[in-house]
């Protein structure tokens, strides 16, 4: 998996690398979310939290852009049936391609992106696996507003909407399942950056 992310992290900044220099226009914001899981499973034993990151955005051609961005989350729960204590965190790495149209008070976006996911979950109970991490690749869906302020900083308000998912295979004739880890969700958020032009 790690291959994989230096392959796309190098194609990333070979394009912009090649972009010429008066069509460069960099964002550089730190991110803050409301992550809300859509499988319901997952919100069943962990539910939603905060997840905060920042993030780089920088133009490749015309109103084209692309971004990197490094997203991460904890929460602990409970598990099911067992009800042990149970605690998870997610990296995200988040790298794809963004539209931006202009508009009176800044730029209106869409975007599409690969979100290579490190998970790590934790478990209290003596019947699983105390601790695994695992690598999984899932996608992202962008859309927001960046809101010019004065002196090149900006306000973004966003929506984004990402799915991975991880599979735990686990022994058929083990006591205790595990699930393959579903972790999908939807991101409601604000991100305060500056502009580099």
């Amino acid at each position: 998996m790690s291959s994989t992310i230096h392959r796309i992290m190098t194609l990333l900044l070979t394009m912009l690398s090649l972009a010429p220099a008066r069509a460069y226009d960099v964002l550089l914001e730190f991110k803050g979310a409301y992550f809300l899981p859509t499988n319901t499973l997952f919100r069943k034993i962990y539910n939603g939290s905060a997840i905060y990151g920042p993030e780089l955005t920088a133009g490749c051609y015309k109103n084209l852009y692309g971004f990197v961005s490094v997203d991460y989350f904890s929460k602990q729960g409970r598990s099911i049936g067992l009800c042990s204590p149970t605690k998870m965190n997610m990296l995200n790495l988040g790298i794809g391609l963004k539209y931006l149209v202009p508009f009176c008070y800044g730029d209106f976006y869409v975007g599409l992106g690969a979100l290579p996911t490190r998970l790590h979950v934790k478990d209290g109970s003596r019947y699983v696996i105390p601790c695994r991490t695992k690598w999984g690749c899932g996608g992202v869906a962008k859309v927001g507003a960046y809101f010019d302020l004065p002196k090149s900083f900006f306000v973004d308000l966003f929506f984004d909407y990402s799915f991975a998912t991880i599979p735990f295979p686990c022994c058929p004739t083990a006591p205790v399942q595990s699930y393959n880890a579903k972790l999908n969700g939807c991101w409601f958020g604000v991100g305060l950056g500056y502009r580099f032009h």
